[in-house]
C-alpha cells in the first residue's frame, strides 16, 4: 500500500471504521514509513487539542434556555415569536443547530477576539530550538512561574531543542530530565513537540515523553498560538 492510499484511510483507521484487511494494511505501512507515523501523530495531536479546547467552554445560560424552549415548542425567555407549535417542534433542530453554531464561533477560546482581553500578559509561549542549555532554560521557566503563578504556558520545541523531551533524556551532569518535565506539568506547563524534526530526524514518535504531545510543525504552532490564542512569544 501506498502513502497516498495510507493518507486517505488515516481518519477511518483511528475511528475503527476499516475492515480487517485494510487495517493489516494500513498497519504494516505504518512499521516502516515514518512520514505516514507522523501523519497519524498530527492528526491525534489535533484531536486531542481540539477536544482541550473545547472541554472547558459552556454554553451561556440565555443559548440552553433559547435551545430547551424551541424543544419544548415554546416561546424562548426575552423573545417573542408568532411560530406555531408544530412548526416550531418540526424547525427545532434546525434552529438548535444554528444556535450551537453561532455560540461556537462566539464562545470558543480559539476566537482571537474573545481571546484579546484575558489573553494578553498571561499566556507564554516559549520557543526551544537549541538543546545546549536546556537544565538553564527550564530553570528560567520556572522562575517565572514563581514570580507570576497564574501563567498559561506552553513550551513548544523544535530542531535541537526536542532532545530533552525523549525517553532516557538526561543533563550534562547525568540527571534525568524527567523530574522537572513532570514538576512543570504539574504545574500547568505544556510541552510540544515538531513532529517534522522527529521525521526529519528520523525518531520514532514513540521515543518522545508522555509528558508531551506531538504538533506537525512547530514553528506553524508558535505562530497559531500566537495569532490565534493571544500568546505572548519568548525565545528560550
Amino acid at each position: 500500500m501506498k502513502c497516498t492510499e495510507v493518507n486517505r484511510l488515516l481518519n477511518p483507521y483511528i475511528d475503527g471504521e476499516l475492515d480487517l484487511q485494510n487495517v493489516l494494511a494500513v498497519e504494516a505501512h505504518l512499521q516502516e514509513c515514518p512520514r505516514c507515523n507522523a501523519a497519524i501523530a498530527g492528526i491525534q495531536t489535533m484531536r486531542t487539542a481540539i477536544s482541550r479546547a473545547c472541554e472547558p467552554a459552556k454554553a451561556p445560560l440565555r443559548l440552553r434556555e433559547a435551545v430547551q424552549a424551541q424543544f419544548a415548542g415554546t416561546a424562548a425567555p426575552r423573545q417573542a415569536t408568532s411560530l406555531s407549535l408544530g412548526v416550531c417542534l418540526a424547525a427545532a433542530p434546525g434552529i438548535a443547530a444554528l444556535l450551537i453554531v453561532g455560540w461556537l464561533a462566539l464562545a470558543q477560546p480559539w476566537n482571537a477576539q474573545s481571546n484579546a482581553g484575558t489573553a494578553q500578559g498571561t499566556r507564554i509561549v516559549y520557543h526551544l530550538a537549541g538543546g545546549n542549555h536546556v537544565k538553564a532554560n527550564l530553570r528560567t521557566l520556572k522562575n517565572h512561574l514563581d514570580a507570576e503563578p497564574n501563567l498559561q504556558v506552553v513550551v513548544v520545541a523544535h530542531s535541537d531543542g526536542i532532545n530533552f523531551l525523549l525517553q532516557g533524556a538526561k543533563d550534562t551532569e547525568g540527571q534525568p530530565y524527567i523530574g522537572a518535565l513532570r514538576e512543570l506539568r504539574a504545574r500547568g506547563v505544556e510541552f510540544r513537540v515538531c513532529t517534522n524534526t522527529l521525521t526529519r530526524q528520523q525518531i520514532d514518535t514513540r521515543a518522545v515523553v508522555p509528558e508531551a504531545v506531538l504538533v506537525p510543525s512547530g514553528i506553524a504552532e508558535i505562530s497559531r498560538l500566537q495569532k490565534r490564542e493571544g500568546y505572548t512569544y519568548l525565545r528560550l
